[in-house]
């Protein structure tokens, strides 16, 4: 028989063990529940999150929207991948092309992805007519099986794998007028609560076929202001943002709590000269170019967020090409303008709908105000903007962003850039010979061959002067794992999560 004292030990050693076990249970509790994730978004609100309408291409739509549905394709370091698709072939007129699909997918409703609900996803993206309906408007999607589509055209459509990243795939039961707000998809993460002025909360998709998140919940909360959005990030309310400002990013890398990078693009900011009015010399737009100092001034105002562009598409697009630069050269830039006549007495206007770059514009205007040359900012208000911009009512405009959202060149240089877009008043039947041969072949290698030599006749020529393309610098807790750093505003959140 034990003892008193042999007794009393023993029910101490197992209370310990009892008190360090539920100790363990609790730490490993606290753990497991802190894979909650807070994601502090640049913008004001999200009105809905159909993923076919009017708000598809937005960049906060297109970042939530990432979590909840699948695309069928995908698109890593500069290439496109498998996504629901799990292979693919096309014609070598790129009219008719046929995709397998992935066989065991579910939505996150339990119902079973098949053929039918890409053709209805493209077929609704077409009837609600928002930003991406003229992407898939020319296509004629056939359910061959459930588990093979074929896509036809009458042009060919070299660059419909990039259009097909952009398309969310949903189930066809569930498209209903209200599916914005009760939206069912296959992807990771599926959708716990939705308040368009407040954010989103979602929660893992354990059941996803590529295999369940390593977090638990992801909630986006709505931050547009950039101030406050960094000192949510210092305290901790939220643990990872991005479109962090240049004027933050050295007193955030002094923080220990926190980790900063850099990423390049698909967007650069673009100022046309309209060729209509006083830029319809050649010679007048390269010498204005190139009385701009761009290497001092993207290192002056954008040294985190910009790098100075070496051709009209950011590097990370397929199909861009590197250009020769145009040297700064005030002196033979004024000597050019005074051969050709330039009334040094006019006021060039430069539009605007908002005020990001405006310091970019600012300086450029310094720098011609230094050879003689007027100029102003013409600030418009988004949608007097937008408006006059597309009636080509300005001197120069300036857009700021371009994104490539497909990742494609065709749908920077072959939407923008033909005499038929009418958007950047220039007109050159051999740069629409190029684009239009090059968005109608398979031939992915010839295909980067002909955007090169686009390239070559936007940048020669000097339809606009090309001065930044974005860097997106992100931030976030020092805490937290697996983070990728993302060139297309669609974040693969799978793999982050809380170290343990």
């Amino acid at each position: 028989m034990l003892n008193i004292h042999t007794r009393k030990n023993c029910r101490n050693i197992f209370n310990g063990l009892a008190l360090a076990s539920g100790m363990l249970a609790s730490s490993l509790t606290v753990a497991y529940a802190a894979q909650d994730l807070v994601i502090g978004v640049p913008v004001a609100s999200i009105a809905n999150l159909d993923p076919h309408g009017a708000n598809s291409n937005i960049q906060g739509n297109l970042q939530v929207n990432a979590q909840i549905f699948d695309t069928l394709v995908g698109f890593q370091d500069g290439k496109y991948v498998p996504g629901l698709a799990s292979e693919w072939t096309s014609s070598e007129d790129a009219t008719r092309w046929t995709f397998k699909l992935r066989e065991g997918v579910k939505f996150s409703d339990g119902s079973e992805f098949d053929a039918g609900d890409v053709k209805a996803s493209v077929e609704r993206v077409v009837k609600l007519a928002g930003p991406l309906a003229g992407l898939f408007k020319p296509l004629k999607v056939e359910a061959a099986s459930p588990n093979e589509v074929r896509i036809s055209s009458d042009a060919g459509q070299g660059a419909l794998l990039g259009k097909l990243f952009m398309l969310a795939i949903a189930p066809s039961e569930k498209l209903a007028d209200d599916f914005g707000l009760h939206p069912v998809g296959s992807g990771p993460f599926v959708v716990e609560s939705f308040d368009p002025k407040q954010g989103v909360k979602l929660r893992a998709n354990k059941d996803y076929w590529a295999g369940a998140p390593k977090l638990d919940t992801v909630t986006f909360r709505m931050i547009p202001e950039q101030a406050a959005r960094m000192t949510a990030l210092e305290t901790g309310e939220i643990q990872l943002t991005w479109t962090v400002p240049d004027d933050q990013v050295d007193a955030l890398r002094e923080d220990s709590n926190l980790k900063l990078d850099t990423v390049p693009t698909l967007a650069n900011v673009v100022l046309w000269f309209n060729t209509t009015r006083m830029f319809q010399d050649v010679e007048v737009r390269k010498a204005l170019w190139s009385a701009v100092d761009f290497d001092a001034i993207v290192e002056a105002l954008y040294p985190n967020t910009g790098q100075k562009m070496i051709g009209p598409l950011p590097k990370a697009v397929f199909g861009s090409s590197e250009q020769t630069p145009y040297a700064y050269d005030p002196e033979k830039a004024k000597a050019t303008l005074e051969k050709k006549g330039w009334n040094f007495d006019t006021t060039v206007r430069i539009l605007m709908n908002n005020t990001t770059y405006k310091p970019l514009v600012d300086a450029i205007i310094a720098d011609w105000a230094r050879i003689g040359v007027k100029a102003e900012v013409d600030l418009q208000e988004p949608a007097v903007g937008t408006q006059r911009l597309l009636a080509l009512d300005w001197d120069i405009s300036i857009i700021q962003p371009v994104i490539t959202s497909t990742g494609d060149a065709d749908y920077t240089l072959g939407r923008l850039y033909t005499c038929a877009a009418k958007r950047t008043t220039y007109c050159n039947p051999e740069l629409d010979k190029l684009l239009v041969e090059a968005g109608s072949i398979s031939d992915q290698a010839k295909r980067a061959e002909l955007y090169a030599a686009a390239g070559k006749i936007v940048w020669d020529n000097a339809i606009g002067m090309f001065p930044i393309d974005v860097k997106q610098v992100w931030a976030w807790r020092s805490n937290l794992d697996g983070v990728t750093l993302d060139p297309v505003y669609k974040p693969d959140l799978t793999q982050v999560q809380f170290a343990q």
